[in-house]
């Protein structure tokens, strides 16, 4: 496998992922996909110093560089226990619907979307990943919106092995960030 994957194990993540299977899914989705999403964008975000002068100090302000843009691309139906919190912590962040079933979903979706590559961070949110529908995102990313893969991350809390292997054969470059491999013959 040639892809750069990062598993993030994070000890409050860990205790969460391992009590999903209890009834309060919704709940615990929340707080993994706020910490998660915490970890990842903590590499990304980039912050500038200002000073502002006083009478009798100067006091330093840290604050986000407006400059760049920040987008998460997900489809919200399935990750909206994970990012309903996010703009609270990172205002800056655009969270954009994607259905990307199939490819006509995924023009409807980001046909209006402006990606400068110098000045945008993309990261692409899921839950689990199951099948291969998120390479057909990486492809529409990379044909229509002429994005590299390397800049171009995948945030998944549960990743499958088949799909990372087929996203790894396609696109080296691409960064995925996961807590949890699922093998096939494990």
């Amino acid at each position: 496998m040639k892809l750069n994957i990062y598993k993030i194990s994070h000890p409050i993540l860990k205790t969460l992922i391992a009590h999903l299977h209890l009834n309060n899914k919704e709940q615990n989705y929340k707080y993994i996909g706020f910490l998660f999403i915490y970890e990842i964008f903590r590499k990304y975000i980039e912050i500038n110093k200002i000073y502002i002068k006083q009478v009798n100090n100067i006091k330093p302000i840290d604050v986000i560089n407006r400059n760049k843009k920040y987008f998460i691309l997900t489809n919200i139906s399935n990750t909206y226990e994970m990012i309903n919190n996010i703009k609270a912590i990172l205002p800056e962040v655009n969270i954009i619907n994607v259905d990307y079933q199939n490819t006509d979903k995924i023009e409807e979706s980001l046909k209006n979307l402006t990606i400068d590559v110098e000045m945008s961070k993309i990261l692409i949110i899921e839950k689990i990943t199951t099948n291969s529908t998120i390479i057909n995102l990486i492809q529409y990313l990379k044909r229509k919106k002429k994005l590299h893969s390397k800049d171009i991350n995948i945030g998944c809390i549960i990743s499958n092995e088949e799909t990372l292997n087929k996203m790894g054969n396609d696109y080296p470059e691409l960064k995925v960030y996961t807590t949890t491999i699922i093998y096939k013959n494990k």
